[in-house]
């Protein structure tokens, strides 16, 4: 049994949520109902990327090889209590404990996927010398901002089309997919332009459109390459011989990380969306577009937004004049709030320690008590008075 009780980390702010170069304040807690003996009461901050994956190579015999990176983005610790290492005693009672500490200025959005993941957090333990040290640990989110006005390709419309034939080669399917440009942030619409041409004696009537997420995880002998659809919007069906525009489909980006790998070396993250229609169990008639995803919108482009009418629909709103990078957002009538996706839900339940030392660190993480966490991530909804 533990002889430390109630032992959490309360930060300053809510939700968890920081950029690079912000200060962390917060206050460590605990409590016991005995005399302890220690040498120290600390707090760590650590961000780091680590990939994890297997790969069978012997199907017959069950083998197979594991493939691992870490890297490390930050990592320091403070020293809450101590007294240089010597040992000293904490009474019976209620501890608390204030911190701050820096983050630095270049570091990659947290993300979290089955095979790795992008991820920080607050560790405190007190050291009990022959016994293990008690601890908790408090994840947070970091949101490193990517401007879409800073890319050329943001601004490029991109157009794909497919034809596949169906039975004799008089019958046909082509789709069309077009957007008026690549780059989107979370909460934004992408407007399309596409068209299903079922030159078909058949009603065609699996058909969708898909935001897929491309992952690259990366190690040093072996990359794996995954895929993921983040979201399905279905088409009505098609009549034979007839062509079917899809202009009665609202696409809404989610909360996502944005593109790219900046600041990171082992995971790289790809959007595209894909206009799908199913001809046979196994053939399939594919149009393909890039996406660029960021966390602040092109300028002009407030009208692609939601409109949200009452106060109550809008919860933890970013505090413009806490952001470190000015003037990236144009007006006031689109408001940048925080907002979880389900499917980033992980079981928190490892961290890492690093010894001064590199070759000392330990690919594998060390157990900790298990807790359910998201990263959070911008999301932008439009003001219908933008004095609410």
């Amino acid at each position: 049994m533990s002889v430390v009780g109630k032992f959490k980390i309360v930060l300053g702010k809510s939700p968890a949520v920081f950029f690079p170069g912000q200060r962390i304040e917060g206050v460590v807690q605990f409590s016991t109902d005995r005399k302890i003996d220690t040498t120290g009461v600390y707090i760590e901050l650590t961000g780091v990327t680590y990939v994890n994956f297997k790969e069978k190579i012997d199907r017959n015999k069950g083998g197979e090889q594991r493939y691992t990176s870490l890297d490390k983005h930050c990592h320091s610790t403070i020293a809450l209590a101590s007294k240089g290492g010597a040992e000293f005693c904490l009474s019976a009672g209620t501890y608390q404990y204030h911190f701050t500490t820096q983050l630095p200025e270049e570091l990659p959005t947290s993300f979290e996927c089955e095979n790795g993941y992008i991820r920080y957090y607050l560790r405190a333990y007190i050291v009990l010398p022959a016994q293990d040290n008690p601890d908790c640990l408090l994840p947070f989110t970091i949101v490193t901002f990517f401007n879409l006005n800073e890319s050329n390709y943001a601004k490029r419309s991109e157009e794909a089309e497919d034809v596949q034939t169906v039975g004799c080669c008089k019958e046909y399917v082509r789709v069309n997919l077009k957007t008026s440009k690549s780059g989107y942030v979370p909460g934004e619409i992408i407007q399309l332009e596409a068209a299903i041409d079922n030159q078909t004696q058949g009603i065609l009537n699996q058909a969708w459109v898909s935001l897929v997420m491309n992952t690259a995880l990366r190690t040093k002998d072996k990359d794996l390459l995954t895929e993921e659809v983040i979201r399905n919007w279905p088409v009505q069906e098609i009549p034979a011989n007839s062509t079917s525009t899809l202009n009665d489909i609202e696409l809404v980006v989610p909360p996502l990380p944005s593109s790219g790998s900046r600041f990171c070396n082992n995971i790289d993250i790809h959007y595209s969306l894909k206009l799908c229609v199913q001809l046979t169990s196994h053939s399939y008639c594919t149009a393909s577009v890039d996406l660029l995803i960021g966390n602040v919108p092109l300028y002009g482009c407030h009208s692609n937004f939601r409109e949200f009418n009452k106060p109550c629909d809008i919860k933890d709103t970013i505090n413009i004049s806490d952001v470190p990078t000015q003037d990236l957002f144009e007006n006031d009538q689109v408001v940048p709030v925080f907002k979880c996706e389900d499917r980033f839900i992980v079981t928190v339940d490892n961290y890492f320690v690093f010894p001064e030392s590199k070759n000392q660190w330990n690919s594998m993480p060390l157990q900790c008590g298990k807790m359910k966490w998201s990263p959070i991530y911008m999301y932008y909804v439009k003001m219908a008075n933008k004095d609410l």
